[in-house]
């Protein structure tokens, strides 16, 4: 993405964002934008808001579906109406995928951008629906070459080539992904239950938005200081949630991860938490 943009441009990108969508831009001297998604709206994106800050010097539209930190998923027409819009304008669509294949519902998955956009990047990895963190091995796609092949001239001065084992291991579970996707959902899908009866029975304390798709949920904290209960949680409790303020958001809300198979037992301790400090 960095070698696709140059200082002064303007970049637009999907918020609240794991932080390298906006801070990678903003190194090399961009303009960036925030498209907010809202709580109110079940976290949806407003088109018509994107359209409202599209600036002479746009050069990109950063997206992340299925969406991090939020687990929402972009609904097919908004995906379409949005591709649509980027062509128009000639403007990069970067669509950071790489929750991708963790739908709850499969029948709801989007293709990859750089399927049905030929000015579109995708980008993927084998550690989020894969479970393969240790691998350290990702990919982007598209058919513009001239972006591929300022991408490759890039990685050429940082990374240079991935470790031959890892990218040995990352093609043998990719011919196996289904089954790595089955586990690994089902643990999600297992954990949404138990936090979905945990959200229903402390409605007073939290606000919670059930995701669509991959690892995690975006609750609120309706009472109290969010880095405040997080510190004291973890402190106390030995559980760890990341507050809004790690995405750059000021608002109560916490990132919760869904895809440990130890969740019913850290929710076990959040239950004694909060019985303590009622």
């Amino acid at each position: 993405m960095h070698a696709a943009l140059t200082k002064n441009d303007h970049v637009i990108v999907h918020t609240p964002h794991y932080q390298s969508l906006s801070e990678v831009a903003k190194s090399i001297g961009c303009e960036v934008s925030n498209w907010q998604a809202r709580e109110e709206n079940g976290w949806r994106l407003d088109l018509d808001e994107l359209k409202n800050q599209i600036q002479h010097n746009t050069k990109a539209i950063i997206i992340n579906t299925p969406h991090n930190p939020t687990g929402y998923l972009m609904s097919r027409a908004d995906f379409e109406a949005l591709n649509q819009l980027a062509q128009e304008k000639n403007i990069l669509l970067f669509s950071d995928e790489v929750y991708r294949e963790s739908e709850y519902d499969p029948t709801q998955r989007l293709p990859a951008a750089c399927d049905v956009n030929e000015n579109a990047v995708s980008l993927g990895v084998t550690s989020k629906t894969y479970g393969l963190a240790g691998l350290r091995i990702g990919w982007v796609a598209t058919k513009n070459k001239k972006i591929y092949d300022a991408m490759a001239s890039l990685k050429d001065y940082t990374t240079i080539c991935n470790s031959a084992p890892s990218e040995f291991l990352a093609e043998v579970a990719l011919r196996h992904r289904g089954k790595l996707i089955a586990r690994n959902v089902g643990i999600i899908k297992s954990n949404l239950e138990i936090m979905d009866e945990f959200f229903t029975k402390h409605t007073s304390l939290f606000t919670w938005t059930r995701p669509q798709a991959g690892s995690m949920g975006f609750p609120k904290l309706l009472k109290g200081n969010i880095d405040e209960f997080c510190d004291d949680l973890v402190k106390k409790a030995g559980i760890l949630l990341l507050p809004a303020s790690m995405y750059g958001e000021s608002s109560n809300h916490f990132r919760l991860g869904l895809g440990r198979k130890n969740l019913p037992q850290a929710v076990e301790r959040l239950e004694e938490y909060l019985l303590s400090n009622a």
